[in-house]
């Protein structure tokens, strides 16, 4: 048996493991190298079944294809693009009915409200695509604390149109039109948001739809010695509010002041520039304001200007500042001075202000904040606060620096009752509306009113120069992005997609948004192209609205997705190509990248099925087996193997996984499977999955051979084999979850990245309810001579039962049954060597 050292042969005990199912030998007393005669042991007869199948494969008839990026991207941006004007449309109908409706509503007000929260729940019913009850036939409305009884509200002319768009495009959820007035009108009407007021104007969706220019906001907090407990309070909830209510395209800072300026330190860059708001960085900012406290020494109020310009100065010198973008400071403060040197302190702030703003050309807006004191605010106080705003220095004898007119901005006053939301929550409004009337595209978020990602597809509504609202579409994540989810045109490519700032919304590396349960984070791809010379590509990809690169990586630099691509192996570098196209009419960039393109990629070419094969579908509940049974917990039958197709076999991924199977559809899923005259049409699976299943049916008569003479049968739970394109066969034939992916399991992605070896899983809980087991897997290829994992056409897979794998360590392994190899704790040495050798994974 041969041994290979461990690079690392500090993550092992003795420092070696095995070239077979590369397990660590860990020191059991002493170093166990017997613990490859396992491998042998166990291997030995898979490895006849793996050369038999092997043999087969190497019959088939490949293809061969050279994949082209700059063809694929048209194609597949074309299709994204057609998904998303279907969106597109179903915004603008809403909106032109929005604003026809307020031309009626001038001579005919429309002001009936349907409260949300009071609907009868017998007019609601529960719908799974939105996870909770809701009414298909009515909208309802959620109010702001301020609404007019006489507030503009077009609900009624907008039912049976938001009806008709839900009915005619898949993948839609909530349609809703937000109105500047404080009304939230919502379809389909559901209960959400009950205890109190719901302030949608304070929602990231709607301001970046009503001011879509970037924002660059500074919060400064003064928590010096005149600021009390209570003033403190309603600055860091002003603060937390202003944070809600930016998203990703905004940079934002938060400053303290009082003796010292300080910034969050739960990230460097905090120090020196604004940030882009993502989810990440509003929650360590929530974090650091959710943790000041008050100060004893009075504030500086010079030095948190100074700080926030400073920062305002970085980013324009570390970005290109794009037009329209707007820079506003925000600062949240009782006004109080220094009583020794009030007017000093006052001309000093103004004079920093004057001088720093001058460096920006006069282009920065400071909007003030009065903290009420207990009721009290000083005139003196609130005079300052004016001032600071309105950038009043000639006041205090500050001369004007530059010819650029000041942007002035405005001063509020808050205390215990103000609505938070409604006054700090809009500070936007200040901002110039430039009246930009485009589609706006969100990031993708959690729902709020239901359950699952969405991202929102919204545009302004005016009539004239007044703006009446937003209207907004909230879209399913999982079928707008199923062409990206699933894309699997060769083995050598694969595609990602981004906004026009970098955002990534959908790469390989992800979770797939239907199994996605936690809020994304909305992260550069850089992070997960994270190779030399990317970044130049990602410029290029950011400026150009189509084009393509070529570069060259290292193999100690690669990613762990192009290693298993890659067809050529033994080479120091390999090649990589991005083809990229901004889909037309949205903020999105598409990219396809392929590994090694001067590779050819083989794929399966026309095939019959087996003669004596069986071709059962795994839906054994709907086809009513009569020798169906329980496999442990699994609906099963032991007299064929069943074919399990995951979602991306399909050409609308979402459509499966959204709708339930019926037996009509698994009968022509079958008939189609098994039709080697090719006369029965596909019933939307995508073009490969047949020769692929067809492919798989040889494994059936070795596996029922299998069945009646392997002695291990009673360790052995399960045998598969799975492909590209998610066609499982398994014995014994078992009901799947239709969420499976087997090419998303530990399984298949170990034997991939380990082509021509046996891998192992560390053990794990079998799902099916057969205990503990451990996965080995080992790849299949589409020629003997052609090993690597770019030429991988399928992964064979077996379950055994964790009980073996201790009874043949014991049988060969006498020590471990010695009394005097027990552990400090107890516990046999085996036992040690089985839970600790790995760590458990999840099937």
């Amino acid at each position: 048996m041969n041994w290979l050292k461990k690079e690392k042969a500090e993550q092992c005990e003795s420092g070696y493991q095995c070239n077979i199912c590369m397990i660590p030998c860990f020191k059991l007393g002493r170093c166990i190298k017997p613990v490859a005669i396992l491998c042998v042991n166990i291997t030995t007869g898979r490895r006849n079944f793996l050369i038999l199948l092997q043999r087969i494969f190497n019959s088939f008839v490949y293809t061969e294809k050279i994949s082209n990026g700059e063809s694929e991207v048209q194609q597949l941006a074309k299709k994204i693009r057609e998904k998303f004007n279907r969106y597109l449309d179903v915004v603008n109908r809403n909106k032109h009915v929005v604003e026809a409706s307020y031309t009626a509503h001038l001579t005919s007000p429309l002001t009936a409200i349907q409260d949300c929260c009071t609907i009868p729940p017998s007019m609601m019913e529960f719908d799974g695509n939105f996870n909770t009850n809701v009414s298909r036939t009515i909208s309802c409305d959620r109010l702001s604390t301020t609404v007019s009884s006489r507030a503009f509200n077009p609900g009624r002319d907008l039912n049976s149109v938001l009806a008709d768009n839900l009915k005619s495009n898949p993948g839609i959820k909530w349609q809703y039109f937000s109105s500047e007035e404080g009304i939230f009108t919502v379809f389909p009407a559901h209960k959400f948001r009950c205890k109190g007021n719901y302030e949608h104007r304070s929602r990231p969706v709607y301001v970046s739809t009503v001011r879509p220019q970037s924002k660059h906001v500074a919060v400064i907090i003064d928590h010096g010695a005149s600021v009390t407990e209570t003033q403190l309070q309603i600055a860091k909830d002003a603060a937390q509010v202003i944070l809600n209510s930016i998203d990703e395209h905004d940079k934002i800072s938060v400053l303290t002041v009082a003796d010292t300026v300080r910034t969050c330190s739960l990230d460097q860059c905090y120090k020196t520039f604004l940030s882009p708001a993502t989810s990440e960085t509003k929650r360590k900012m929530s974090t650091f304001v959710s943790n000041i406290k008050s100060s004893d020494s009075p504030t500086q109020h010079a030095a948190g200007f100074q700080k926030a310009f400073q920062l305002m100065r970085n980013i324009n010198n570390s970005t290109k500042l794009q037009a329209n973008t707007d820079t506003v400071i925000i600062y949240l403060s009782a006004g109080i001075t220094s009583r020794d040197s009030s007017e000093d302190s006052k001309k000093t702030t103004l004079r920093v202000i004057n001088e720093e703003n001058s460096l920006l050309n006069n282009s920065v807006m400071i909007l003030t904040y009065a903290l009420m004191n207990e009721g009290v605010t000083g005139l003196k106080e609130l005079a300052f606060l004016r001032d600071l705003a309105e950038q009043n220095s000639a006041k205090y004898g500050v001369p004007d620096r530059t010819a650029f007119p000041v942007t002035k901005g405005s001063m509020m006053v808050l205390n215990q009752l103000s609505n938070l939301e409604t006054t700090v929550g809009r500070f936007y409004t200040n901002l110039p509306n430039h009246m930009i009337d485009e589609a706006v595209f969100s990031l993708p978020f959690s729902d709020e009113m239901g359950d699952g990602l969405i991202m929102t597809v919204s545009k302004p509504c005016y009539f004239g120069n007044l703006l009446l609202g937003i209207v907004g579409v909230d879209v399913n994540l999982a079928y707008i992005l199923e062409d990206v989810t699933y894309y699997q045109d060769s083995l050598a490519s694969y595609t990602f997609l981004i906004d026009d700032k970098g955002y990534t919304l959908m790469h390989p590396s992800l979770t797939r948004p239907y199994l996605l349960l936690e809020p994304p984070l909305h992260t550069d791809i850089i992070h997960y192209e994270n190779i030399p010379k990317f970044e130049l590509v990602r410029q290029n990809i950011l400026s150009l609205p189509l084009g393509s690169q070529l570069i060259t990586v290292p193999v100690n630099s690669s990613l762990s997705w192009h290693v298993n691509k890659l067809r050529e192996i033994g080479k120091d570098a390999y090649n990589v190509s991005y083809a990229w196209k901004m889909v037309q009419d949205t903020s999105f960039i598409l990219c396809i990248v392929v590994i090694q393109p001067e590779i050819p990629v083989r794929q399966l070419k026309n095939l019959n099925t087996v003669p004596s094969s069986k071709l059962l579908y795994h839906r054994l509940d709907l086809l009513g087996q009569p020798n169906a049974c329980l496999h442990f917990k699994q609906l099963a039958t032991l007299e064929s193997p069943t074919v399990m197709l995951s979602a991306g076999g399909f050409s609308s991924p979402y459509e499966h996984l959204s709708q339930p199977e019926t037996k009509r559809m698994v009968e022509h899923y079958t008939a189609y499977l098994s039709d080697n005259t090719r006369l029965i049409a596909n019933p939307g699976l995508k073009f490969s999955v047949r020769n692929e299943v067809m492919a798989t049916s040889h494994v059936t008569d070795e596996w029922m051979t299998q069945m009646e003479m392997s002695s291990l049968n009673s360790y052995i739970v399960r045998r598969y084999i799975a492909t590209p394109n998610g066609v499982l066969r398994i014995y014994p034939g078992s009901l799947m979850d239709k969420a499976f992916d087997p090419t998303r399991r530990q399984w298949y992605l170990h034997a991939v990245a380990n082509p021509g070896l046996i891998t192992f899983t560390g053990p794990y809980l079998d799902v099916g309810g057969a205990g503990y087991v451990v996965t080995i897997s080992h790849t299949v290829h589409s020629s003997s001579s052609q090993m690597s994992s770019g030429h991988s056409v399928a992964v064979m897979g077996i379950d055994f039962t964790l009980r073996y794998l201790y009874k043949v360590l014991m049988d060969l392994l006498p020590v471990c049954n010695q009394d005097g190899e027990k552990s400090s704790n107890g516990t046999n040495s085996i036992n040690k060597f089985l839970t600790k050798a790995h760590a458990p994974l999840h099937q």
